[in-house]
């Protein structure tokens, strides 16, 4: 096994709905061996639409043990064991496993609301009386009256509709959680028997084979689960955790700079512009300007950037530093008297006093 992925089946049944619908929707009938592959290891449940079956999820998604109970026995999924059945509530007793043809009636090429979808975001494309199902793009919900995609502000989802219970939390105890089949940071979890989408807290993820979130670096995540890229802390000072405005030099290249926006909501801007200066040209963070590199005190390397095959040294207008491919690979000193000029690319005896390689901390000379 993967050390950070878990072996996950072709969960065919999560993409039947359109490519833009949320996956939650699909979960509502999950195969057994989709469901193990989705829930924490050595997960045992009711077997979905019946009362005396049970399912074991081994270590492995594609091992999985089923049992049937003796006669005059149901499952029990709250103790996971087997026991009267006058004593055990069974989820799926009197409850239709399948929904009626809602395009019986409807003439070909109708759309109609999916009785199935919790969160209204479900609809019906009626194709010679049989149905397709899809899902309005985020943000949308579907409109029975319109029978369109609008805005949640155009019409209100009923309450009874998003407490639909699911199929898939019938079969499970109440608490159980299943990993998020796109997302690390993300899982489901059976409340009640309804299928609510989870958020793991700040700088954790979940793990799919312990069934908890955990810290992002010690994450399993299940196979095809990504995890979100490292948020920018560029604007934010974490010596005073207070967010940052204004320009301020790049901390890898002296010829690049950022831009941080107001903060929105007590958060820093965690999307910078990321800007650079014409090749020759350093950024300026007292004059807030691109000036000729020569006038500007860079503390990095001053090879990155630069097609110049030696640059003068920060500090020392006598030594220079040798590039290669954009870094600096080696140091070298011009003979007593003399300076090196990056300009001319060789040793002179005219001290220039370049603000590039001047060991004053001021910069207020120009070249």
């Amino acid at each position: 096994m993967n050390t950070m992925k878990r072996a996950s089946g072709i969960l065919s049944l999560l993409f039947v709905a359109s490519a833009l619908g949320s996956v939650i929707e699909d979960f509502e009938y999950l195969e057994v061996s989709d469901m193990c592959g989705l829930l924490p290891l050595g997960t045992n449940f009711l077997r979905p639409n019946t009362c005396d079956n049970w399912v074991s999820c081994a270590g492995n998604f594609s091992v999985f043990e089923q049992g049937t109970c003796a006669s005059g026995l149901y499952y029990n999924k709250t103790t996971g064991r087997c026991a009267n059945a006058a004593s055990v509530s069974c989820p799926y007793k009197n409850v239709a496993t399948e929904p009626a043809n809602v395009c019986a009636n409807e003439t070909d090429g109708s759309f109609v609301m999916d009785p199935t979808s919790r969160t209204c975001r479900g609809y019906i494309l009626c194709k010679n009386r049989k149905q397709i199902k899809a899902n309005c793009p985020n943000e949308l919900i579907f409109h029975p009256i319109s029978r369109s995609c609008v805005y949640q502000n155009q019409y209100t989802c009923p309450e009874t509709q998003t407490k639909t219970a699911s199929p898939t939390c019938r079969a499970l105890t109440n608490g159980t959680r299943l990993a998020h089949p796109k997302q690390c940071v993300q899982y489901y979890e059976c409340d009640d028997d309804i299928l609510h989408e989870r958020s793991c807290p700040a700088q954790m993820a979940y793990d799919s084979a312990r069934g908890r979130c955990v810290d992002m670096d010690a994450a399993e995540c299940f196979e095809g689960a990504v995890l979100p890229e490292p948020e920018n802390t560029f604007c934010l000072d974490e010596a005073t955790g207070s967010a940052r405005v204004g320009y301020f030099a790049d901390e890898e290249s002296c010829s690049n700079y950022y831009i941080c926006g107001e903060p929105v909501a007590d958060k820093h801007d965690t999307e910078p512009k990321h800007m650079s200066c014409p090749l020759g040209q350093y950024f300026d963070s007292e004059k807030l300007s691109c000036r000729d590199r020569m006038n500007v005190r860079c503390r990095l390397d001053r090879c990155i950037g630069t097609n110049m095959s030696y640059v003068n040294v920060d500090g020392n207008c006598q030594a220079y530093g040798r590039c290669s491919n954009g870094l600096t690979v080696s140091m070298g000193h011009c003979p007593s008297g003399y300076y090196f000029d990056e300009r001319s690319q060789g040793c002179s005896l005219t001290n220039f006093n370049y603000i590039a390689c001047s060991a004053q901390v001021s910069d207020t000379t120009e070249a």
